[in-house]
């Protein structure tokens, strides 16, 4: 199963190697800081700022080719921002959190990424 498609990020680094590490590296900090974020909204219920961390996790997944994860992310963000539908949210976020964390834990053995959090 192909979790992302390093494509776009190696177009913007014109080959540079240092670079590409550098953004995985953000990357792999940004998602994991936004995982723990919903996890602490959604014991809250605060869907809006679960809505909020998809929409930010959705660009990301968007430069890394994480399509199957951008499109939940947008679902989530569209479903609370757009349609006022709250139904389900609470299991695309676990969804989104498992799959988010799955994406950085394959990253991080692909590109022996440490997590800094």
């Amino acid at each position: 199963m192909v979790l992302y498609n390093l494509k776009k990020i190696d177009e913007i680094a014109q080959g540079d190697s240092d670079f590409i590490g550098d953004i995985l590296n953000t990357f792999v900090e940004n998602v994991t800081t936004e995982v723990e974020r919903i996890q602490l909204f959604k014991s809250d219920e605060n869907w809006t700022a679960i809505a909020e961390s998809a929409h930010k996790l959705a660009s990301n997944f968007a430069y890394l080719g994480a399509n199957t994860l951008q499109v939940l992310a947008l679902d989530i963000e569209k479903s609370v921002f757009n349609d006022n539908n709250l139904f389900g949210i609470a299991e695309k976020a676990n969804k989104l959190c498992d799959g988010s964390s799955f994406l950085v834990s394959q990253l991080q053995k692909d590109f022996c990424i440490l997590n800094k959090n």
